[in-house]
């Protein structure tokens, strides 16, 4: 089969990049060919199948506003996203972004006689609710439910997304398949952090991994460390990822942590996975997860969880491997007690680990994905 993906935040680090290369390798180990589109962010390409596109200078700007990474695609995208459509003949288009416009990509791909295909990997409701109120929230959802039913199938990362979307009223097929996680290559020490980042390597050390946004809940993270530098001073939150970094460093200021809490900023996505195995707990606040990557791989990495109750929180992080704070004023008192609690922690480290490696096999996910695609090209040809 020949494949065109498209993706407005590839190559950008963050779980819808890790999803689509997890796919793409094993693809293309299994004799596919895969083509990706995406608004040109950088000179080089990712990989060779990336094909970047006119990107937007005006959402550039306005997204900058909001400290965003993200490109929309620009005037000459529809076209260039047409040509490279005629050149690779693709049997099935493969759409990773959903956002409150129509997109080139998703136009050029509702336009075509191919089949279609979409993962809905973001609650895009929460985002539109984060930044546009009850209107954007309404308008994510509409979109959602449009989009949705334009494709063939909908593939979603968990039994809870796919549920949302039966609520928004769309009809079409929908297939749930969790993606595939692996381990990092390497790993980091809490000395090597602590050195690099200036912090004691006597301290625990708690650590966020992802987007530094709103949608994210970086604010529980902030209120947690507040209330935990009550109990405990011995205690470090990395908060690794890009996005609002100085808006947080003055939210850490205003709640008196600016000395506990330490964000990175951007790192390349091999050093960002090397951090899990360095701390004693992973903390996670986000509500608009679909599946939570972030959250497999502390767990494949042997990192204790402590993690707010949501939506996906039965699929992904059952309370069998896991520290599920369900009342946000316990989130502090829930870490200190897996940070006093050394078999706990190791129970966790163990128990999270076979629960990934148990649940999230990328085979898996390969294969249910490549079985998705003949199944829906198949009929669409036929």
């Amino acid at each position: 089969m020949r494949i065109l993906i498209g993706s407005l935040t590839y190559p950008l680090h963050n779980g819808v990049t890790n999803s689509i290369n997890t796919s793409v390798d094993g693809f293309v180990k299994a004799g596919q060919k895969i083509q990706i589109v995406a608004p040109r962010y950088q000179q080089q390409l990712a990989r060779p199948e990336h094909r970047p596109v006119m990107a937007s200078p005006l959402s550039k700007f306005f997204l900058q506003l909001f400290g965003k990474e993200e490109r929309m695609f620009g005037y000459k995208a529809y076209g260039q996203i047409k040509k490279i459509a005629q050149d690779f003949g693709p049997d099935a288009y493969w759409l990773h972004t959903i956002t409150w416009a129509p997109n080139a990509f998703e136009r050029a791909m509702i336009a075509s006689k191919k089949a279609k295909v979409v993962t809905y990997h973001t609650l895009v409701e929460m985002y539109g609710q984060a930044y546009g109120g009850e209107l954007g929230a309404l308008r994510m959802v509409e979109r959602s439910r449009k989009v949705c039913n334009a494709a063939d199938i909908i593939i979603t990362p968990s039994q809870v997304i796919a549920d949302k979307l039966r609520s928004y009223e769309v009809t079409k097929p929908i297939k749930v398949i969790p993606t595939g996680i692996l381990k990092s290559e390497k790993s980091f020490s809490k000395s090597e952090l602590a050195e690099k980042y200036h912090f004691s390597p006597d301290n625990a050390l708690l650590i966020f991994v992802g987007r530094i946004s709103k949608e994210k809940n970086i604010s529980a993270l902030i209120k947690m460390a507040a209330t935990l530098a009550k109990m405990r001073q011995d205690f470090t939150l990395l908060l690794v990822g890009p996005g609002d970094i100085e808006e947080t460093q003055a939210e850490a200021k205003k709640m008196d942590v600016e000395k506990q809490v330490i964000l990175t900023d951007g790192l390349p996505l091999a050093d960002s996975k090397a951090c899990y195995g360095a701390a004693d707990a992973f903390v996670f606040a986000s509500q608009s997860e679909t599946q939570g990557l972030v959250l497999g791989e502390a767990m494949i990495a042997g990192t204790p969880v402590v993690a707010l109750n949501s939506p996906i929180q039965a699929e992904v992080y059952p309370e069998e491997v896991a520290v599920v704070v369900r009342d946000e004023t316990q989130f502090a008192s829930e870490v200190n007690r897996l940070l006093c609690d050394k078999s706990l922690q190791e129970k966790l480290a163990v128990e999270g680990k076979k629960f990934v490696e148990e649940n999230f096999s990328v085979d898996g996910m390969i294969s249910k994905q490549i079985t998705v695609f003949e199944s829906v090209t198949a009929k669409v040809t036929a």
